[in-house]
């Protein structure tokens, strides 16, 4: 607990250092405004004064949305931000007991920015379940737009869409399939209606394995014969193959019920042995028409083993439907192939109803991980462009080893982001 206090300390420290700096370059700014508004100088005197400002002053500094400053030739760049995401939510079981409570789903600070131009980075940890995880750590190569370090690696949609704009509280069920966060190496490209990314990966930054590591590679295409501000039709496609992460060739597939308070999972393959690889597909599509949207996915996994052990394919899917009774869309960023940040209309807030189908399927040969479905109904309200607060109803339905289990959940989340 002592590290995470340190830690945490130094990048709120820093972020008041560079808070700090800002406001004593914005005040010579505003003493300017002070003098003409008040007849001190003349309208010539100002603008000769904030030219010579300008040329003195070589940082452009902004705290919309978060701490931002940047060079006047743009080759320079530093951003200090963070998420913090509060849940509560109660379980109310059926057969398998789950729990219930309060936690912070997310607390997380990070730092990025832009060197000489050509070249990234970003740090980004999270500091909820009492420890320090790092999340994203990277550089990168802008012109190539090459990414070297620990990040998301290209395949299903929702996993690439931040938490920040998901619709719904957690993620779908088939999403244990995505590969999330890996030490590797990436490139992107994008257009005005399409996008291809590419990997090689091995493990995430906070594994602890013995022996050789493993070592992947992803690729995912998306293409968007309609990208408008309010009308999209989204097309992806997604494949990686990899080995298993250490020299026990082993790999689990277990899923929570879409609470992420509710640490048991209802769900589990249990580890499997002489895993040779793993390979993963996916297919999504997305629309959005107005304030209506669908978006839906199909993802599995194909475990190859050998010894003896049997092949087994697990696979999952998902379609979710929202409305915006307050008339905005959900924006979608082409060039990424996801979606992005809801700007409310009104100073009134934007408000969003939401559903979702899930399902996930761990059976197969002599695997019997269990099979789940469940319905999920949402209510979001956007206060504002940074802070969120969500409802979510889960109703949850399995089937394992021929006992059946039909808990549900309520959650509610109150989420910022800077």
């Amino acid at each position: 607990m002592a590290n995470i206090s340190r830690t945490l300390t130094t990048l709120v420290t820093a972020g008041l250092l560079t808070t700090m700096t800002m406001q004593a370059q914005a005040s010579e700014k505003e003493l300017l405004n002070v003098l003409l508004e008040n007849g001190v100088i003349s309208k010539g005197q100002y603008k000769a004064l904030e030219k010579k400002y300008a040329k003195g002053n070589n940082t452009h500094v902004s705290t919309k949305g978060g701490i931002k400053a940047k060079s006047v030739d743009g080759k320079y760049k530093f951003q200090f931000g963070g998420r913090v995401m509060v849940d509560a939510g109660y379980s109310n079981e059926d057969v398998t007991s789950l729990e219930s409570g309060t936690e912070f789903r997310r607390l997380r600070l990070f730092a990025k920015g832009k060197l000489h131009e050509d070249w990234g980075y970003k740090v980004q940890l999270d500091f909820s379940d009492n420890k320090v995880s790092i999340k994203d750590g990277y550089i990168k190569y802008i012109p190539l737009n090459l990414t070297m370090g620990n990040f998301k690696q290209p395949m299903s949609l929702e996993e690439l869409t931040s938490s920040k704009y998901t619709t719904f509280m957690e993620r779908s069920l088939p999403t244990v399939f995505a590969i999330s966060r890996r030490m590797g190496v990436g490139i992107k490209r994008g257009g005005d209606n399409w996008s291809l990314a590419g990997s090689v990966y091995g493990g995430t930054a906070a594994d602890a394995e013995s022996g050789q590591e493993g070592y992947g590679f992803a690729g995912r295409a998306s293409f968007a014969p309609i990208a408008e501000k309010t009308r999209v039709l989204h097309l992806g496609a997604a494949v990686s193959r990899e080995e298993p992460l250490d020299d026990a060739n082993s790999i689990r597939f277990r899923q929570r019920p879409e609470f992420h308070a509710a640490s048991t999972r209802l769900v589990d393959t249990g580890t499997l042995t002489n895993v040779d690889n793993i390979q993963r597909y996916g297919v999504e599509a997305a629309a959005v028409m107005g304030p209506f949207s669908l978006q839906g996915e199909y993802l599995q996994a194909s475990v190859n083993r050998s010894n003896g052990s049997d092949d087994v394919d697990f696979d999952g899917s998902y379609i979710t439907a929202s409305y915006f009774i307050t008339g905005e869309s959900r924006p979608y960023k082409a060039k990424k192939g996801t979606f992005g940040r809801v700007k409310p209309k009104s100073k009134s807030g934007a408000w969003e109803v939401a559903a979702r189908y899930s399902n996930i399927d761990l059976n197969d040969g002599t695997v019997n991980g269990g099979e789940e479905d469940n319905w999920t109904l949402g209510l979001n309200w956007y206060v504002n462009p940074q802070v969120r607060i969500m409802a979510n109803y889960i109703d949850v339905d399995v089937d394992k080893a021929g006992v059946s289990d039909n808990p549900n959940m309520f959650a509610v989340r109150a989420q910022i982001d800077f």
